[in-house]
């Protein structure tokens, strides 16, 4: 399953390096586990893996190439729907997104 990473921190894709870490930070700080009162250990997982990509170029651009398909399906599922007319359409548009969701 494709992990959206750019929505992980809340963040634009056009982000800089600068903008990633002053986020990271207060996801960390937030979502650490150690925070009593708003530690969550698997969101604090999320933060941090989407960070450590995300802050190496290297690593940020295989991720975008990956990113950049995951869009260009998620918006072939809708294509689909285009011939149809009315319900039909509604319907095939509303069972491509719940796919998304439940897959």
């Amino acid at each position: 399953m494709f992990t959206d990473y750019y929505e992980v921190l809340e963040i634009s894709p056009n982000a800089n390096s600068e903008t990633i870490e002053r986020i990271f930070r207060y996801f960390a700080m937030r979502y650490h586990p150690d925070n009593r009162e708003t530690g969550n250990e698997s969101r604090f997982s999320e933060i941090v893996e989407a960070h450590n990509t995300l802050r190496d170029p290297v690593k940020r651009a295989q991720y975008d190439i990956l990113y950049r398909e995951h869009l260009g399906l998620r918006h072939e599922l809708t294509d689909g729907a285009r011939d149809g007319g009315g319900m039909d359409r509604d319907a095939v548009i509303q069972a491509n997104l719940l796919s998304l969701l439940y897959v």
